[in-house]
């Protein structure tokens, strides 16, 4: 399936990431794709593999000098006691 195609089943609010090979060539809103500079290159791509992955970084990230979250400027999805969480979609081309 394209990648274009592919794409079609998620709604606006999803978190896409899209990595071809070992680069991430987009990570964000579904919504703003269409604003993401150079991504039609990739629409009409295989999609290899999807996974639904989580991202889960410790609140103080920053100030404990821990690596830093996929969109470090995004509320996260669900947040606990000292961690956030989100879910990114990620699709593999």
């Amino acid at each position: 399936m394209k990648l274009r195609e592919f794409l079609t089943v998620f709604s606006n609010p999803d978190r896409i990431r899209i990595v071809k090979g070992d680069k991430a060539v987009y990570t964000g809103y579904l919504a703003l794709i269409q604003h993401a500079e150079n991504l039609e290159e990739f629409m009409d791509a295989e999609v290899k593999r999807f996974s639904a992955t989580p991202e889960i970084r410790h609140k103080e990230w920053r100030k404990r000098g821990l690596m830093a979250p996929l969109q470090p400027w995004e509320t996260p999805e669900y947040s606990f006691a000292d961690l956030q969480m989100s879910l990114y979609n990620t699709i593999y081309l």
